[in-house]
This record gives structure tokens, C-alpha cells and sequence, in this order.
């Protein structure tokens, strides 16, 4: 199993436990000691993120879905007769996945340069003069595009 496909079932997994945990009966949701508010964000800003790196390039498409999640899972509350159904609610919720999408999308783009910075030649060795541009592909100070140079392909991070 790789890493992506464990975490897309991570993704799944966490969205059906926000399903179940947000139609459940009152008395069994998990209590904590921060506001209801910053739990519903939270919770779905994990989701958010979980999504966002299971899926790196459906980013837009990803929001687009967990928004409608977290209105269709609030409306699901009509069911059970000891919760209720609240728009503000399904409003922390679809922000809180929407910033969970953001930082695993900012946590790819990170983990996508530091695997940069961390294949590039040392210095000391004379191998290059610097390190590589932070952005593949763009032309250095001598109008040479990086990905035409002599040993690119050694710099170059496998696509997702």
C-alpha cells in the first residue's frame, strides 16, 4: 500500500467519522474544553487537510465537495431527533475545510521544496555555484533554462 492510497482511506475514514459523529445522539458527542465552534472547524479542517494531500491535484474540485459535505452532513442532523441542523454551523464547518485544504496544500508545496533544497549538490563540492531555483524550470541569470542544464534531470522531484 503507498503512502497516497493510505492516506486517501485516511481521507474517507475521516469524513465518515465526521458523518457519524455529527448525526449521532447528543450524549455521544466528544466533549472537549474548547468551544463547539473551533471543534467543528477543527475537526473538519483535518479532514481538509487529510483530502489535500491524498488528492494534490484536485484541490478546487476538493473544496467544491467538502462545502457541500459539510452543508449535506449538517442537514442530516434533521434525522435524529435530539440534534439540530444550523446554516452558521455548516458555515464553520465549510470554512474549517476549506483552511484544512489550505494547509495541506501549503504543507505539499513545503515538503515539495525541502525534497528541492534537499537533492540539490552541496556547495563545498563545486558542483554548482548555487543551489537550484526554488521554481523548476525558470530561466537562471544566464538565460538557461534549469530543466535544459547539464544534470537537470538529477533535480527534478518525481510528479504526484
Amino acid at each position: 500500500m503507498t503512502l497516497r492510497s493510505l492516506f486517501r482511506a485516511a481521507a474517507w475514514a475521516a469524513l465518515l467519522v465526521l458523518v457519524l459523529v455529527t448525526i449521532s445522539p447528543l450524549g455521544w458527542r466528544p466533549h472537549t474544553v474548547t468551544m463547539v465552534g473551533l471543534d467543528r472547524a477543527a475537526a473538519f479542517a483535518l479532514a481538509g487537510a487529510i483530502f489535500a494531500i491524498a488528492y494534490p491535484r484536485r484541490w478546487i474540485s476538493l473544496a467544491l465537495f467538502l462545502i457541500a459535505a459539510a452543508f449535506f452532513i449538517e442537514m442530516l442532523q434533521w434525522i435524529s431527533p435530539t440534534r439540530h441542523a444550523r446554516f452558521s454551523d455548516a458555515l464553520v464547518k465549510s470554512l474549517g475545510s476549506v483552511i484544512g485544504l489550505a494547509l495541506g496544500k501549503l504543507a505539499l508545496v513545503a515538503r515539495r521544496r525541502w525534497f528541492a533544497y534537499r537533492q540539490s549538490p552541496d556547495i563545498r563540492s563545486g558542483a554548482m555555484l548555487h543551489r537550484p531555483a526554488l521554481g523548476a524550470g525558470r530561466d537562471d541569470a544566464d538565460g538557461i533554462a534549469e530543466r535544459d542544464a547539464p544534470g537537470a534531470a538529477r533535480y527534478r522531484i518525481p510528479a504526484e
